[in-house]
């Protein structure tokens, strides 16, 4: 008797963790798509067509004027790119917070276009 009670309880546990985790997946697409478009609707039209084609845009440092390039993703996504227009070092930084990708790059390109060195001074090499 002690084993069906145990047996129904585990039975229900599963079902439970099962709906809780269907609803933060839908959550989390929620909050990915909406990330995504706030992205694009701040990004330029030429941002736009890269990221679009690519998966990475280009972007302009406030200070140096130095050009970097931002990956999709939240970390370890932004590199430097040389004169030749090559990629060098990559700069790892992002705002706090378990944020979604489209969110992390906005803010990575508003701190590089706007706060450049104040950026630079929290990211690290990779």
């Amino acid at each position: 008797m002690a084993y069906l009670v145990l047996l129904s309880a585990l039975v229900v546990a599963v079902v439970i963790g099962l709906f809780v985790s269907r609803k933060q997946n839908r959550r989390l697409k929620e909050a990915d798509s909406k990330g995504m478009k706030l992205l694009l609707k701040n990004l330029s039209a030429r941002q736009r067509e890269q990221y679009r084609a690519f998966g990475y845009f280009d972007v302009t440092g406030s200070d140096t004027g130095r050009r970097y390039r931002i990956f999709h993703g939240r970390f370890s996504n932004i590199r430097e790119l040389g004169a030749d227009g090559r990629l060098e070092i990559g700069k790892c930084f992002m705002p706090e917070g378990d944020l979604v990708a489209g969110d992390c790059m906005l803010a990575q390109k508003i701190a590089l276009e706007n706060r450049e060195l104040s950026a630079l001074k929290v990211a690290l090499p990779f």
